[in-house]
């Protein structure tokens, strides 16, 4: 490791990903959801990453909300350097990268400066050092507003506990192996393969040591190198967090996976009953925790929380407008929710999914649908919730218009970057402030329609026939065999075309796409 890491494995870059729960709108409805007073992401408003990474997540978020300022930070020169690539490249102007240290940004004198609106660490708080955790605590109670709000992700004790002493052995063997760390990954995994196999206790009495390491074999070695190669790799749990956060006056107000926030849908009976018995709230919490034996959790803490009384919290949510991501046919009536899945009143439900397939109406006017007539408020905004939860639906925010050029250009730019190592599965929807998955074949379409090819199935499949061929890539027929000539291939890709892009179209249309 460079000396200038601090014991964090920087000798590659990480993946470059892109993070929905970082979007400025989804982060203020959940608090709103919460109960609590959240910044106002309609208007202006400030945001900075700490550990931007390569930085697609932010210029994501910047190209969606031209009217505010974004600033990423990250100590690795390599990732500032692909971040400011990639906004230049598509002239995102209200965004900068700066590269710099936790400590160096405690120490720094930025006063003068104004305050952050909103600030969010991914991936960040539970694989760096204790100073560093200090250190980012100091520039948080310097650099936020009365009223802003933090996002922060960490790995927790309950869930990581049977694997941590995988992780020691993954990192003793990498000191022990030198080497580039994505290329120490499959030796690593090799011996520890053997090690299970030839009998060892550890996996015997822990069988979700197996497991992981078969999850392990299949993901990127860059992502397992920064994930587990590093010397302050620790799971954390609730509470620590929540006593550092108080350091700089923040407050929890609810995690953003937003089913966790309802212990009817989290948690059984049983539990539930313990629960009511405990009065100290970090108790509480760490209760959940084992309870529910996340590996993960998804914080907002807001500096000063302000609780809305109900009347407050229903007129927010009342002016709130969302719209469906997916098409209608794809919107789902069972819902994901940590005790299984949560099934809806068709009578419901329904009405709710054609209102969000037709337009961006708001929580109002979905509940003054007729069909939903002497439906309670709540149970629809259950609904609703999870669907965003979900990532079928997405609140839609103010900026969209202002942001349509900025988030064509990003587009473009990534576009441009189709069936490269670069290539990144993404399409920016300024109406909803962020950006929305895509498998290969609709990035084809997307990318064919964005260098101006009309929406006509068979030019596009033309277009995309190039594409393919000028990087080499193949096509499959439905039994899994290659298409080795451009006409199977055109019309092999008619045929998927044809099922998908009418489907799409008008999501793609209503979110800005195109």
């Amino acid at each position: 490791m460079s000396h200038w890491s601090e014991g964090y494995n920087a000798d590659i870059a990480y993946t470059n990903s892109f993070y929905r729960d970082l979007a400025p709108g989804y982060l203020a409805y959940v608090c709103q959801l919460a109960g609590f007073r959240a910044p106002d992401t309609d208007a202006p408003f400030r945001y900075c990453e700490l550990g931007c990474g390569q930085g697609l997540t932010l210029t994501v978020m910047a190209a969606t909300h031209a009217r505010s300022e974004f600033v990423g930070i990250d100590f690795n020169p390599a990732h500032i350097a692909a971040a400011r690539r990639l906004a230049a490249e598509a002239g995102i102007g209200n965004v900068t990268f700066r590269e710099d240290s936790f400590q160096e940004l405690a120490r720094r004198d930025d006063r003068a400066e104004e305050p952050f609106d909103i600030v969010v660490l991914h991936g960040v708080y539970s694989w760096i050092s204790a100073e560093n955790r200090r250190a980012i605590v100091d520039f948080l109670g310097r650099a936020l507003k009365p009223g802003g709000l933090v996002y922060v992700s960490y790995n927790t004790q309950s869930g990581w506990a049977p694997l941590l002493p995988l992780q020691s052995l993954m990192l003793d063997y990498a000191t022990a192996h030198p080497g580039r760390s994505d290329r120490q990954m499959d030796g690593m995994l090799a011996f520890l393969n053997r090690l299970k196999e030839a009998g060892a206790a550890y996996f015997q009495a822990n069988p979700m040591a197996g497991q992981h390491l078969a999850t392990m074999a299949q993901q990127d070695r860059r992502y397992l190198a920064h994930e587990y190669i590093n010397t302050h790799w620790e799971p954390l749990n609730h509470a620590r967090v929540a006593r550092d956060m108080s350091r700089a006056k923040l407050g929890f107000v609810g995690s953003a996976t937003i089913p966790f926030n309802n212990d009817e849908l989290a948690l059984p009976a049983t539990l539930r009953t313990l629960l009511a018995e405990i009065t100290d709230p970090l108790l509480a919490h760490g209760v959940r925790e084992l309870a529910m034996n996340q590996p993960f959790r998804r914080d907002i803490f807001v500096r000063g929380p302000e609780p809305l009384d109900a009347r407050s919290q229903w007129n927010h949510l009342n002016r709130q407008r969302f719209t469906l991501t997916v098409p209608r046919d794809e919107a789902s009536l069972a819902l994901p929710v940590p005790l299984g899945e949560l099934r809806h009143d068709p009578a419901m439900g329904e009405p709710i999914l054609d209102a969000l397939s037709a337009g961006t109406p708001s929580f109002a006017e979905l509940a003054a649908i007729p069909a939903l007539n002497g439906q309670a408020p709540a149970a629809l905004s259950q609904f609703v919730s999870l669907l965003v939860s979900a990532h079928q639906a997405h609140p839609v925010g103010a900026q969209g218009d202002a942001s349509r050029e900025t988030a064509r250009a990003l587009n473009q730019a990534l576009a441009r970057r189709m069936l490269t190592e670069e290539e990144q599965r993404i399409q920016i929807a300024p109406a909803i402030g962020t950006a929305i998955l895509a498998d290969t074949m609709d990035r084809l379409a997307h990318t064919g329609l964005l260098s101006g090819v009309p929406a006509n199935i068979g030019m596009l499949a033309d277009a995309a026939v190039g594409l393919l061929q000028a990087h080499g890539r193949q096509v499959f027929a439905e039994d899994g065999t290659t298409l080795t000539t451009p006409q199977a291939m055109h019309d092999r890709l008619i045929g998927i075309l044809s099922a998908s892009l009418p489907r799409r179209l008008p999501v793609w249309q209503r979110l800005g796409v195109i």
